[in-house]
């Protein structure tokens, strides 16, 4: 048994509810072209009407308003077309831009990195070549060599003699 009140729903509005069955649609020819169709419920009592207009031409100012409701429509769609692409192409490139900066921002820490380790190098360098084991002398007057100029007009002839005795090669110059 069921507990719940039900509700209150008169006969005639329960005939309404239930599906046009009992309708008749009746078509009646009038005149040349004209076709009116009427469909009548017994239980609702309303009558349609369906009027043809496949005579008529419809005024210009209508056509103007449907075309310019046409034109806008397609304005619209190209708009919206226009305002994606942009925000695609506009997160497309700042994405791209970001992933650039991540490189810029890695190599700046390499450059920095090798900087350092450079750095690091050159003060133990520093450090061995002070320190007496590597037989390394501070440079001062006694232990300079002076090397003389060489004169500045000498033409260079090709009818100079051979000398049988070839010239060193490998030899580490004295200057450095």
């Amino acid at each position: 048994m069921n507990a719940a009140p039900r509700p209150f729903v008169s006969a005639q509005r329960r005939r309404s509810i239930r599906p046009a069955t009992n309708s008749r649609i009746r078509e009646a020819r009038l005149g040349d072209s004209a076709r009116v169709t009427s469909i009548s419920s017994t239980a609702v009592g309303h009558n349609v009407t369906r009027i043809n207009t496949s005579g008529r031409t419809t005024p210009i100012w209508l056509q103007a308003l449907l075309s310019m409701q046409r034109g806008s429509d397609l304005i619209a769609f190209l708009l919206v077309g226009a305002t994606l692409t942009i925000y695609s192409w506009t997160v497309y490139t700042q994405q791209q831009w970001t992933q650039e900066y991540r490189k810029l921002e890695t190599l700046q820490r390499n450059e920095r990195e090798l900087t350092k380790a450079n750095e690091v190098m050159k003060n133990q360098l520093a450090q061995q070549a002070e320190s007496p084991a590597t037989g390394l002398i501070n440079p001062t007057q006694n232990n300079t060599i002076i090397l003389p100029p060489v004169p500045k007009n000498q033409p260079y002839t090709a009818s100079r003699e051979k000398t049988s005795e070839p010239e060193p090669v490998g030899k580490t110059p004295l200057g450095y």
